[in-house]
């Protein structure tokens, strides 16, 4: 906008908004800038000098004195500004408007006055919130200073478990995530292919991805908990399982399994089994928990699971662009955002490996997999520098008392049995432990006939926690 009396007239006529603000004199020179800072930190606006809040023009006279106070209140801004006031002579008047125009959504943001960080809401002018500023900081310094990228000088590669490390090259490679010419069995390549080691140096993201001792990183841990009722009060189970992301993640469907009850519906001539919430939309959002936490606090991953909901939990914030009161069925939001990982690395290592299943798209795939389901959106919270998903379990009388029902409910019978049984349980421990694992030799391993075998491998996949990948020679069965 042309800055001159006649676009200024027409402001006046629109009344002051979240990127208008009238003062009547410098006598409020700090109020004036602390509403410029904040249009600074959003989307530009206009701060004008000599107009009344009623929009009035009456302007003011301007001296040595009132030039050295604007200057002087200029220097107070961090980062500094490059803005100039502009002074615009009133029609037959000595006085003036001092005009002072700023662009929005500048890389430098957040910026401050006189020490302070201010924002703007409608034509309100406040303190920005310290989880607000914090997510400005970290989005200005860019992956220089993300936490998952800065060296520990103290890491060698007998922390790391090598087996990890190959493990997650393979997935990438099987994936198609990494091209063929990648692969190679020197860990150290490995690594570096990753970015998780630089100039010999390993990372934070590297201890958190493939470490085995964890006295540095006291977060390396979920905590996993079941409660009777829908509160805190008493507990039917509670873990806390140390350990690297992947070792973290692998111990989520167990507990999911045991805790929650799998409904039975008929396809034609067979039974398919399915979790009361899909476990696909669980493990996506502790994959996501992992990835897009806060690492810098002590706080860990968290899966509380009640009679009416499951709660899944991580330090951390949402992006900006993001609001968690916009994230419902159907928003465009989840679709359309950029995906912008406080932890890069950590993010991109565990989509190379398949953790990670879309770019951007673990929101989107959580909604989705639910309203398939039939079930109530996720309940998305970010306060206090938590983020929350919330899921509403349905309502099955089998969580009545807060007892745990580990059942299946046949649509022909009704007939109970067991969630998984033993040895289901030990096969998908086994495959845990062992991706690619064929059906011969867990059969040779646990004794048991093939024919037993593939029963309970083809009930696993049934549950869509398992899955067979590659060729019928030589693949093998992996954990989802």
């Amino acid at each position: 906008m042309t800055v001159d009396l006649v676009n200024i007239q027409r402001l006046t006529n629109k009344h002051e908004g979240i990127d208008v603000e009238f003062k009547e004199t410098t006598g409020q020179l700090d109020r004036g800038m602390e509403s410029l800072c904040g249009m600074l930190n959003g989307s530009g606006g206009i701060v004008v000098f000599g107009i009344k809040n009623s929009g009035k023009i009456v302007g003011q006279e301007i001296g040595d004195k009132t030039t050295r106070m604007i200057g002087e209140a200029l220097c107070r801004f961090e980062p500094s500004v490059d803005i100039q006031p502009k002074y615009i002579r009133l029609n037959d008047s000595d006085k003036h408007l001092i005009v002072f125009e700023s662009e929005g959504n500048n890389p430098d943001r957040p910026y401050s006055y006189d020490g302070r960080p201010y924002q703007r809401h409608d034509s309100v002018t406040s303190v920005m919130p310290h989880d607000k500023y914090a997510r400005m900081i970290m989005h200005r310094g860019g992956i220089k200073y993300k936490w998952d990228t800065l060296p520990n000088e103290n890491l060698k590669f007998e922390d790391l478990d090598e087996s990890r490390i190959h493990w997650a090259i393979r997935q990438a490679l099987e994936l198609g995530r990494l091209k063929d010419g990648a692969y190679t069995r020197d860990p150290i390549a490995i690594l570096e292919k990753f970015k998780v080691l630089k100039n010999g140096v390993y990372t934070n993201a590297a201890a958190v991805l493939f470490g085995k001792d964890f006295f540095y990183y006291h977060n390396c841990i979920i905590r996993l908990a079941r409660f009777r009722g829908t509160d805190k009060r008493e507990f039917l189970d509670n873990q806390q399982i140390e350990g690297n992301i992947f070792d973290l993640l692998n111990e989520v469907t167990p507990f999911f399994l045991k805790h929650l009850s799998v409904t039975s519906r008929m396809e034609g001539m067979y039974r398919k089994d399915e979790l009361e919430i899909p476990i696909t939309a669980l493990r996506e959002c502790c994959a996501n928990a992992l990835a897009h936490m806060d690492w810098r606090k002590t706080a860990s991953v968290g899966v509380a699971i009640y009679d009416d909901r499951i709660e899944i939990e991580n330090a951390g914030m949402l992006p900006e662009e993001i609001p968690a009161t916009q994230l419902v069925y159907g928003s465009h939001i989840l679709d359309s955002h950029t995906s912008e990982p406080p932890n890069e690395i950590i993010a991109r290592v565990m989509y190379y490996s398949g953790v990670i299943e879309h770019w951007g798209r673990g929101l989107s795939m959580i909604f989705e997999d639910c309203k398939q389901a039939g079930l109530k959106q996720p309940i998305v919270t970010d306060e206090k520098g938590v983020v929350r998903v919330t899921f509403m379990r349905p309502n099955l009388s089998s969580h009545k008392n807060g007892t745990i029902n580990d059942t299946i409910n046949d649509t022909i019978n009704d007939t109970i049995n067991d969630t998984i049984n033993d040895t289901e349980k030990l096969i998908y421990n086994r495959i845990v432990s062992t991706p690619g694992i064929s059906a011969v030799t867990l059969a040779n391993e646990s004794g048991k006939s093939i024919i037993t075998i593939k029963r309970a491998l083809k009930r696993l996949v049934e549950l869509n926690i398992i899955e067979y990948r590659g060729s019928k020679k030589t693949g093998g069965y992996f954990s989802l």
